[in-house]
C-alpha cells in the first residue's frame, strides 16, 4: 500500500478535530472516549465521535459513524483513497467496515491495551474471531429447511438482469 506519508502538522490537525469532538461528546454525555477523522487528500470529509451513548447503538463507534457519515454525505459506498484518523486503535468491527467501504490506511494513537485498562476492552471479540474462544457466541449453521434463505440468492441475481 502507498499512502503517501501526511505531514506532522497534518497529522496533528487531524487528530485535534476527532479529540475536540470526542470531548465534547463526552461531556455533554452523548459519546464515550473515542474519535475519527476521515480524509480525502488533504480535505476533512467527515470528523466525528462516538456515538453509542447518544443513539443506544453498540456499533456507533466513532470509525464505522465516520464510515456512515462520509458514505451519505458522498452518495457512495466506495471510500476509496481516504485514511482514517483514530483517537484509538480500532476494533474488528471498524477495521472490518473500513476494509468494506475501500479504506486502505488509519492512523491511530492509543491501542487497545489503552482502552482496555479503561473498560473497554475488544480482547472477547478478538479471540473469537481468531477461534482461541468460541464460549461467548455461539454461531450455528442452519443446513437443512432454509429454501428461503437459498430464494434470497435467486432473487438477487434475477433482479442484477
Amino acid at each position: 500500500m502507498s499512502t503517501p506519508t501526511p505531514t506532522r502538522e497534518a497529522v496533528d490537525a487531524y487528530f485535534a478535530q476527532a479529540a475536540e469532538i470526542t470531548v465534547a461528546a463526552m461531556r455533554a454525555g452523548t459519546g464515550g472516549p473515542f474519535g475519527a477523522t476521515l480524509v480525502r487528500g488533504d480535505e476533512v470529509i467527515v470528523s466525528v465521535g462516538n456515538t453509542v451513548l447518544r443513539d443506544t447503538d453498540p456499533s456507533g463507534h466513532a470509525e464505522l459513524v465516520a464510515v456512515r457519515e462520509a458514505c451519505a454525505k458522498l452518495g457512495t459506498l466506495d471510500l476509496s483513497g481516504m485514511v482514517m484518523y483514530a483517537t484509538c486503535e480500532p476494533c474488528p468491527m471498524c477495521v472490518g467496515v473500513m476494509m468494506w467501504a475501500g479504506i486502505r490506511t488509519c492512523y491511530y494513537a492509543s491501542t487497545r491495551d489503552d482502552a482496555a485498562e479503561h473498560g473497554f476492552s475488544d480482547l472477547h471479540l478478538r479471540r473469537f474471531l481468531d477461534g482461541s474462544d468460541t464460549s461467548t457466541m455461539d454461531l450455528v449453521h442452519l443446513t437443512e429447511d432454509r429454501d428461503e434463505s437459498a430464494q434470497i440468492w435467486t432473487e438477487f441475481r434475477a433482479l442484477q438482469g
